[in-house]
């Protein structure tokens, strides 16, 4: 069984090369604070990345990090999230739209950002709920036919760490896709690998290492793996500045377990890598 996706109009899966997506962060309390894109340095950092060969550049506003490890400042309402996503892609959409290779993704829960994004022309919405925050992010998702990356949850981001109970949620938020229209071949899954609250980090170790377990869902498999905690962890408790070369290890173990997609701050080097892995594996 082949699989074969959508990330907008990029084609994704077992015939084609891992795909990478660029973080474009304007949360100023991300735990990686070198990421951080503002309105004076986002059109250069796109830039960067897309010079660096990135496929696609997640946008996104409302910090996801974990609160048992940083608190819960940086938190923003609905409409403080769609105002800076208006901010961000007014400046974006100035000049990507001469790179006809390149997608924009909005990293987002809610449908009002949705729902503006759609209108502007994204063509892929990343919902780290999988559709169980808003289910309207879904049905908007399926009226514009675009892609949609659905991470494993429950009821909050992150709160299933077990392999059959990640693949037992992505399946629902499938469905809920699926009920909403979206065509099944523009739904991508992600296990959601990270120090959420209710987890630990060494399941993070599992999840990667299980990776080929979730092509049973059959959709194009999609991972977050840059500079997170599960790799400080690894190396005497890092801080996510120094965590770049653990990042590029953990990246070719999860592109050897049948990666598809992989989102990363680090662009050039991660892309380097891949490139040389999938060379040997394909000798």
């Amino acid at each position: 069984m082949k699989i074969k996706s959508f990330l907008g109009k990029i084609p994704v899966g077992d015939n084609f090369p891992c795909r990478i997506v660029g973080i474009v962060n304007l949360s100023s309390t991300s735990f990686y604070q070198k990421s951080i894109s503002t309105k004076e340095t986002i059109e250069d950092n796109v830039m960067r990345m897309i010079k660096e060969g990135a496929d696609c550049l997640d946008i996104g506003a409302q910090s996801t990090r974990p609160i048992q490890i940083y608190g819960g400042e940086g938190r923003i309402n609905s409409e403080e999230e769609e105002k800076i996503i208006q901010s961000a892609l007014s400046i974006v959409f100035d000049f990507i739209s001469s790179y006809d290779n390149v997608e924009l993704s909005v990293d987002t829960t809610r449908s009002n950002v949705t729902d503006y994004a759609l209108k502007k022309g994204v063509r892929i919405i990343n919902d780290i709920s999988g559709f169980k925050k808003d289910q309207r992010v879904a049905q908007l998702i399926g009226d514009y036919d675009a892609s949609a990356v659905v991470m494993a949850s429950k009821n909050e981001p992150g709160d299933v760490f077990q392999i059959t109970d990640i693949i037992e949620e992505l399946d629902k938020s499938i469905i809920i896709g699926e009920k909403n229209k979206i065509r099944p071949d523009n739904i991508l899954i992600d296990p959601g690998i990270g120090s959420w609250e209710a987890r630990s980090h060494k399941h993070d170790y599992n999840i990667i290492k299980k990776l080929k377990d979730f092509r049973i869902l059959e959709k194009s498999i999609y991972v977050g793996i840059s500079r997170k905690t599960f790799i400080g962890k690894a190396i005497n408790d890092a801080p996510s500045e120094s965590r770049l070369y653990g990042s590029i290890g953990a990246t070719m173990i999860a592109l050897v377990n049948r990666a598809h997609v992989i989102r990363t701050h680090d662009v050039k080097p991660t892309l380097e890598a891949i490139r040389v892995g999938e060379t040997i594996l394909k000798y």
